[in-house]
């Protein structure tokens, strides 16, 4: 699935196809002392590296994921189609960016994109409205270092990209 660059994980084509899709995400992370903290992410970027994903989430919904993230550097998104549940979990470095009027573009395009998907499988608008909002959004930067594999079935939880020692 990817292509080992120095300690990164680059996304393959395979990958970034997967990527073009209505996704869901949930997003983790833990304080210093290993407490977990997560979310649901509400919209992404692959950068043109193929090697880093910025990440949207809103503070306002999951306070403590930001503070988690500057006190450990370490985080993992794991992005769902919900047509199918075609799962990849993403983990590595993270860092907090500066949110712009782009990644806020990004984030009503994936709102709506995830509402239109769950809405055709027959959720309620009215019941995802919560779920996804970018109130307070925030951006936090994963350098991946490792892809597994989440779709349920004999191969989740499989390493799906190799990393260069």
């Amino acid at each position: 699935m990817g292509q080992a660059t120095g300690t990164w994980v680059r996304l393959d084509d395979k990958l970034l196809e997967f990527f073009r899709r209505p996704l869901m995400c949930i997003i983790a992370g833990a304080d210093a002392a290993g407490r977990p903290s997560a979310g649901r992410g509400v919209g992404f970027d692959v950068l043109e590296d193929r090697e880093t994903v910025d990440v949207i989430f809103s503070a306002w919904q999951w306070p403590r994921l930001a503070a988690d993230i500057r006190q450990t550097g370490r985080m993992a998104a794991t992005f769902v189609s919900p047509s199918d549940y075609v799962s990849f979990q993403l983990k590595g470095a993270a860092a907090m960016q500066d949110t712009g009027m782009l990644d806020l573009d990004r984030a009503d395009r994936f709102m709506t994109a995830a509402t239109d998907e769950l809405e055709s499988l027959g959720v309620s608008r009215r019941l995802i409205a919560p779920w996804l909002t970018a109130h307070e959004a925030r951006v936090a930067r994963l350098a991946i270092s490792e892809i597994y594999v989440q779709t349920p079935g004999p191969l989740a939880g499989m390493l799906a990209g190799a990393r260069s020692q």
